[in-house]
């Protein structure tokens, strides 16, 4: 996997596992296109990483904002083309169970972790494709992707439970091009997302979100420091994109819970043949679907 000389687009580029992916970048010699709703977190990130050495160059971008991210797409692709890895990692990390969540809390996250996500492939991946470069899209969900955890998650979950059916989909449909897609299911990992509402738009106000108390946003917090490295996740990430496999579980340690999920979905899979039989045959021979690594 050769990437040197070649563009990366990351969004959330400017802290976390975004910015641990932008130094790999930069060890692997690409030049960055850093996105990031933080301008000053920003403008710190491309300092550091231009005093190492890489080319770097900046975008104030809030993934939820369609009309800016049009003009950012349409800047990206005028000046550098299309990106060779596009790596969809803005994210917001919103405690909310379901039977609480407020319309507000549901929009922001949904907005963020999913259509965010949705307008970064629909602005670049055609790019992508015309280019014929055969690079890569790897998109950032999380272990509640894979699993759902209760305690306030719902939420959160339901948007990372889309983030990795995006990333199946899109696989399958990019793999006869030479495009490679992967999806970035971590535990937990030392950054700042709990912190996520210092980033809340102006349209949205704290008193319409469910809050967590104190000791619980405490907690949540103590228990994200202690998490793996933003370092050591990149490295997961690009061992995954080298060995082109489609799915990164940096936490081994959640492998049970991930199998008791399918096995429960697996014995609700009982009783004679359906309606949908002929349709899905069908359906498997238009489509051919391989099964991803």
């Amino acid at each position: 996997m050769d990437m040197r000389g070649k563009t990366a687009f990351i969004t959330g580029g400017a802290s976390g596992i975004g910015l641990a992916i932008a130094q790999r970048c930069a060890a692997e010699g690409m030049t960055l296109l850093l996105a990031d709703i933080e301008e000053g977190a920003l403008a710190r990130a491309a300092e550091d990483l231009r005093a190492g050495g890489a080319s770097v160059v900046t975008y104030r971008l809030d993934v939820a904002d369609l009309d800016r991210y049009r003009d950012v797409a349409a800047q990206v692709i005028a000046d550098h083309g299309a990106p060779y890895l596009l790596v969809n990692n803005a994210g917001i990390a919103w405690k909310a169970p379901a039977s609480a969540a407020t319309p507000e809390d549901w929009r922001w996250t949904i907005s963020v972790n999913v259509l965010g996500l949705g307008y970064g492939i629909s602005l670049f991946v055609p790019a992508m494709i015309a280019s014929g470069a055969q690079g890569y899209v790897l998109n950032t969900a999380s272990i509640t992707g894979l699993i759902v955890s209760p305690g306030g998650s719902a939420v959160y979950s339901a948007s990372k439970h889309a983030v990795v059916a995006i990333s199946e989909t899109l696989a399958h449909e990019l793999r006869p091009l030479g495009l490679h897609v992967a999806v970035l299911c971590p535990g937990s990992v030392a950054t700042n997302i709990t912190d996520a509402d210092r980033n809340l738009p102006d349209h949205v106000g704290h008193d319409a979100l469910t809050s967590a108390a104190a000791e619980e946003r405490a907690f949540t917090r103590s228990f994200v420091d202690n998490g793996i490295t933003p370092a050591a996740v990149a490295d997961q990430a690009f061992a995954a994109l080298a060995e082109r496999r489609s799915y990164v579980v940096t936490h081994p340690e959640y492998r049970d819970e991930i199998a008791t999920r399918h096995r429960q979905i697996e014995a609700a899979v009982r009783g004679e043949p359906a309606s949908d039989v002929a349709l899905l045959a069908l359906a498997k021979q238009i489509l051919n679907l391989q099964p991803l690594t």
